[in-house]
């Protein structure tokens, strides 16, 4: 049944509208739902300034609804993204549980980010998130025996960027000297046009003179899609129905 309200509360009401209130403002001021008030202030003439005062005010509504709405949109985000890394965020120490995940996890990583045998003969690991650079140093200094006098570091960045600060930089995220840098240009591609990005630091590339190190990785990688792609084939084709064969 619809709810019956008292007549002093909708005289209450229209006497507001007569005084150029919009249904928003007297919503707030009686809690009556708009639906509700439309109908009992139907029929009430207002003037050509409290049309107008409505209108503005309307207008302000929907932008402050606009922005109130994107606030909200904004934290359900937040709040979905956080959902998730709480979900995984066992991941992050399960591979230094197990020495083969960490071969394995790195091995992955050079096959994404790394120079390839034969093209190259070279370890070497570039990338310009500081995260990915400093999660593969580690992953390879654990799971294998590395001679730290051995790696080398090449910054490739931007003409209006500081070698100097860039290396600073780098050098404290790979934990390697900063003798060990090789000296480098800037792209000159980019003169004359400015970094966007602010927190670009341009791309560290982790060199390491072993081509077996390099081979060895890019070999797990290679083992771990074969295996996959392998075991992909071996389900398809175990799964295909029987035809007969034709006479």
């Amino acid at each position: 049944m619809p709810r019956i309200y008292p007549k002093k509360i909708k005289q209450r009401a229209r006497n507001l509208r007569s005084r150029g209130w919009s249904l928003g403002e007297i919503k707030q001021k009686t809690g009556i739902p708009k639906n509700t008030l439309s109908g009992w202030v139907k029929g009430i003439k207002l003037t050509k300034s409290q049309i107008r005062r409505i209108k503005e005010k309307e207008i302000a509504c929907a932008a402050m609804g606009r922005v109130l709405a994107a606030k909200l949109q904004k934290e359900k985000i937040e709040k979905w993204k956080e959902g998730i890394k709480r979900k995984v965020k066992y991941f992050g120490k399960l591979p230094f549980k197990n020495k083969k995940m960490v071969r394995l996890i790195c091995g992955v990583m050079y096959m994404c980010e790394g120079r390839k045998y034969p093209a190259s003969k070279q370890f070497s690991f570039g990338n310009s998130d500081p995260n990915v650079i400093r999660t593969f140093l580690t992953l390879l200094r654990k799971g294998f025996q590395i001679q730290e006098d051995k790696l080398r570091c090449q910054i490739c960045y931007r003409w209006d960027q500081d070698f100097n600060k860039l290396r600073a930089f780098w050098s404290n995220v790979t934990n390697i000297p900063k003798n060990q840098f090789y000296k480098s240009s800037p792209d000159r591609r980019t003169k004359g046009k400015p970094t966007q990005k602010l927190n670009y630091k341009g791309v560290c590339v982790i060199i390491y003179c072993s081509t077996n190190l390099q081979m060895e990785l890019q070999s797990i990688g290679e083992a771990l899609m074969n295996g996959g792609a392998g075991g992909a084939r071996t389900l398809e084709t175990s799964c295909m129905p029987c035809r007969r064969s034709p006479n």
